[in-house]
């Protein structure tokens, strides 16, 4: 069992692919406003440079991408001009950053499974480290490596106090009582502020040992959740597991599933494939040949969404066909019309009839 990570190898190739794609929940972003405002940050200052407006905080919809995520937490470093920032802002990121995974995660049976659940689900962390435990005697010892293709966002030292704090954080949510590792050991020497570890850790700490890791007392793993709930957690996974399918498609380079979940998200149309491309920090000739090397096209997938949208409307709404014309991104209804006859043999009014 992986313990609130994986080894999850990406090339970094595939990289390159996904890290601008907007595809990773944003219930963290409620955490570090809190934060930062505590700090006296204001959010037009911590989002500099990603792109996200102050609206998109309060949007449950709001997605966004790995390179978003390092650019604010360069920012989270550079504003908070305090020694242990890594550490303190690691346990401001408790068990609700993971959204949906955070119900499914409290609501198993014991830490431990609670923990292999996180494994499973992997690919929504979002981690620069692997986590491999190892028994020795009544002992776990999480031995951490950093993934080779994921680069750190702003320093080595920086990353693991985050990753310290916020994992001493989220399991001390879990099993909603106090909790420290018995011991942390660190491969690096000690920073200036090495003082602060046993502070924010509450535990002994080594640092230029051979390698890095987190000690815990194997009974721990077997601890009862308090809020267990068998039925909530199937439901909880059940959602996880579609949210996962949908990242791991975008990590694999989907192309496909790319561009559907791009016009997916309510852009206005018509869109053309440059203005796509665009959205998907691309150029046009890229997006044009990953297509085609698909066996698929910008027209097909544009039209698939477009009868999507005209199949919606005419079922659940009283639109004129006129406006749903328009919302399919098509120039008047006599167009639209004509298309969704093609597409499906019979016109937009006897399709609406049925319903």
């Amino acid at each position: 069992m992986r313990i609130l990570d994986s080894n999850y190898p990406l090339e970094v190739t595939r990289m390159s692919n996904f890290e601008h794609q907007a595809i990773y929940p944003s219930a963290e972003l409620f955490l570090i406003k809190q934060f930062m405002q505590t700090e006296g940050v204001q959010a037009q200052q911590w989002l500099l440079g990603t792109g996200l407006s102050i609206n998109a905080l309060k949007n449950s919809d709001t997605l966004v991408s790995l390179h978003q995520f390092d650019i604010i937490y360069r920012n989270v470093f550079r504003l908070v001009k305090l020694p242990d920032i890594g550490l303190r802002f690691g346990k401001a990121l408790n068990l609700s950053r993971w959204g949906m995974l955070t119900l499914a995660l409290t609501a198993a049976h014991s830490l431990g499974a609670a923990l292999q659940t996180a494994n499973q689900h992997r690919s929504l962390l979002r981690s620069r480290f692997n986590l491999e435990p190892q028994g020795h005697g009544d002992m776990v010892r999480i031995c951490v490596t950093q993934r080779s293709a994921m680069p750190f966002p702003v320093n080595e030292v920086f990353a693991f106090e985050m990753l310290i704090t916020s994992l001493t954080r989220q399991i001390n949510d879990l099993l909603v009582k106090p909790f420290s590792f018995s011991k942390i050991q660190l491969h690096y020497s000690p920073p200036k502020h090495f003082r602060h570890y046993i502070k924010h850790c509450g535990c002994p700490i080594e640092f230029n040992t051979p390698i890095s890791a987190l000690w815990l007392p194997e009974a721990t793993l077997a601890n009862l959740l308090p809020l267990a709930n068998q039925m909530t957690e199937r439901q909880a996974l059940d959602s996880c597991n579609l949210e996962m399918q949908r990242v791991d498609s975008i990590q694999k380079g989907d192309i496909r599933w790319m561009v559907s979940a791009e016009l997916a998200k309510g852009h206005k149309l018509p869109l053309n494939l440059d203005m796509l491309a665009s959205h998907l920090s691309m150029n046009a000739r890229t997006l044009r040949r990953r297509l085609q090397s698909a066996g698929t096209s910008y027209r097909e997938l544009y039209q698939q969404h477009q009868l999507q949208l005209a199949l919606e409307a005419l079922t659940n709404t009283h639109e004129e066909l006129e406006d749903i014309a328009k919302t399919c991104g098509f120039k008047d209804s006599a167009s639209f019309r004509h298309a969704f006859i093609r597409w499906t043999n019979i016109t937009p009014s006897k399709y609406r009839a049925q319903f």
